[in-house]
């Protein structure tokens, strides 16, 4: 019986440490409550759960993204906050699909300084190892994106096990 319990905490964990990801995400974006209107920042950190969930198309959270810098301004904390979004890994069920989802608009985002972000992948994706260290590269440093979607940039860079998705 006690053998049976740990094993359902340590399933329990890693369900946990990658479901719900999406909340560190929306806690940095619902901070942001000095700028703009009174409300606006909480509002957007609000929508983040949903741009971030397997289902959603993966152009969603760059627009969403390019709403906040739009709302809440282009101060270092914002761009940082709409930054972490468009990094961010979408939920992902390899048992329903076997490869990620990236964003194929080269309109999106528009905000320049979100722009050569590239997003963190499942590490059950093959080729994960190259896109997120990518994506933590790419945070600090945004890789040349003129011309070019969110896909080509991660293309580009070497990761290239996804389905490039437009915007719908």
């Amino acid at each position: 019986m006690l053998a049976k319990a740990v094993i359902l905490a340590a399933i329990a964990a890693i369900a946990e440490a990658r479901f719900g990801q999406e909340g560190a995400v929306q806690a940095s974006i619902q901070t942001l409550n000095t700028f703009g209107q009174p409300g606006q920042a909480a509002a957007l950190a609000g929508q983040t759960p949903g741009v971030l969930l397997a289902g959603a198309n993966a152009c969603a959270k760059l627009a969403l993204a390019d709403q906040i810098v739009a709302a809440l301004g282009n101060d270092p904390a914002v761009i940082a906050a709409a930054a972490q979004l468009v990094g961010a890994e979408k939920n992902f069920n390899p048992s329903a699909q076997s490869i990620p989802t990236l964003c194929s608009d080269v309109t999106l985002p528009a905000t320049a300084a979100l722009r050569g972000i590239v997003p963190l992948v499942d590490p059950a994706v093959l080729g994960s190892d190259v896109e997120n260290a990518n994506a933590a590269a790419s945070l600090q440093t945004p890789f040349g994106a003129t011309g070019l979607s969110v896909a080509d940039v991660a293309k580009a860079q070497g990761f290239s096990n996804f389905t490039a998705q437009a915007n719908a």
